[in-house]
């Protein structure tokens, strides 16, 4: 869920927001560089800087599936894919051609971590009860749902016990999974996996990520992902002033590298305000950072998770609503944390979800 930034920072009154792309960093004048509506490369000013500027898709070398397998990273990617899966179904409904049905209703999802996992579990129940009574053609429940990774489990980050039981529960959802063998083929027609030809007119691609291109515009050191390498209290070597955080930022802590999640952002995001804000007041630096993990999550399907925190290994209903809770408390409005809980409780009673609509933009 998202939340306007002006309305979350409306009573701040020191803090002004651009919506602009960032091209640059110019370190020597200390600006950062910014494409807006109708201006290009204006330079904004800083005296401390703080990138968060997350991660992009990563096709792995083939950028050319990008075109028939949409990522899902933003919002916008979300709408598109709704928009694209719906209108499958639809086609399907004014498809003539019976043996064309089967094509337009198998769903292809290459990546079976958190993202794809949760994506496979949430689409195998849309198709299974949402929209089980909405047409008339064409059953719904027959869509095919195929989930593929490399790897030789779904949820690699999680305890095996953890992986196997979300493996099982995805099974009993009626997903298809194909492990231990990489997409070879992406086109118009579906995909190609260990020489086996999968047709589908709907592939969501679910698997890996890229930095964004923060550590070239700082001429940093970067690990080999990309991600700028930063010192224990977040800076870049060589300039104190200017912080790193996220998925952008590469910091080992007891000789591994943290991971790309929601967690480690937030936390990093805490301790750069704070140690900026002290330092400001003329205050001593906080101790370097650290960070405290609380466990991961996965949502595989209604009313059923896996969670791993320590030597915490639950999964089922429990998780579930220890997922729920946490997510809803980390919301920025509590006004969206009410309408979210509604939400929830009354799919998770009734099963009927939000809107179905397909929203075509179109060039004003």
């Amino acid at each position: 869920m998202s939340s306007p930034l002006r309305e979350v920072l409306r009573r701040h009154k020191n803090t002004t927001v651009i919506m602009g792309e960032v091209t640059g960093v110019d370190k020597a004048q200390r600006c950062v560089f910014v494409n807006d509506a109708d201006r290009e490369h204006v330079p904004v000013p800083y005296d401390y800087l703080i990138l968060a500027t997350g991660v992009r898709p990563s096709y792995f070398g083939h950028n050319e599936f990008e075109k028939f397998a949409p990522s899902l990273k933003t919002l916008a990617d979300a709408v598109g894919i709704r928009n694209k899966i719906l209108s499958a179904f639809e086609q399907a409904e004014a498809e003539e051609n019976v043996d064309l049905h089967r094509d337009l209703l198998t769903f292809v999802l290459v990546g079976a971590g958190p993202t794809g996992v949760e994506m496979a579990a949430a689409l195998a129940i849309f198709v299974r009860s949402s929209l089980r009574s909405e047409f008339r053609r064409i059953d719904p429940t027959s869509a095919r749902i195929v989930l593929i990774d490399g790897a030789r489990k779904v949820l690699g980050t999680f305890a095996p016990s953890l992986s196997e039981a979300a493996e099982f529960h995805l099974q009993k959802l009626g997903v298809e999974i194909h492990l231990g063998h990489n997409v070879e083929k992406v086109d118009s027609e579906g995909v190609i996996v260990a020489g086996e030809r999968i047709a589908s007119k709907t592939v969501i691609w679910t698997a890996g990520v890229t930095s964004s291109p923060a550590g070239k515009w700082l001429g940093a050191e970067t690990d080999r992902a990309g991600r700028v390498r930063i010192k224990s209290d977040l800076s870049v070597p060589g300039n104190p002033e200017i912080f790193v955080v996220g998925d952008t930022a590469s910091l080992d802590q007891d000789g591994k590298p943290l991971g790309g999640v929601a967690q480690v952002a937030m936390q990093q995001g805490h301790y750069a305000g704070k140690l900026i804000r002290r330092r400001v007041a003329g205050k001593k630096s906080p101790k370097p950072f650290r960070y405290f993990d609380k466990g991961n999550m996965a949502v595989v399907g209604k009313g059923w998770a896996v969670l791993e925190s320590g030597k915490v290994h639950i999964h089922g209903l429990l998780a579930w609503l220890a997922w729920a809770f946490i997510h809803t408390l980390y919301l920025a409005q509590l006004s969206l944390r009410i309408s979210v809980f509604l939400q929830w409780a009354w799919l998770f009673l009734t099963g009927q979800r939000g809107s179905r609509l397909i929203v075509n933009y179109q060039h004003i």
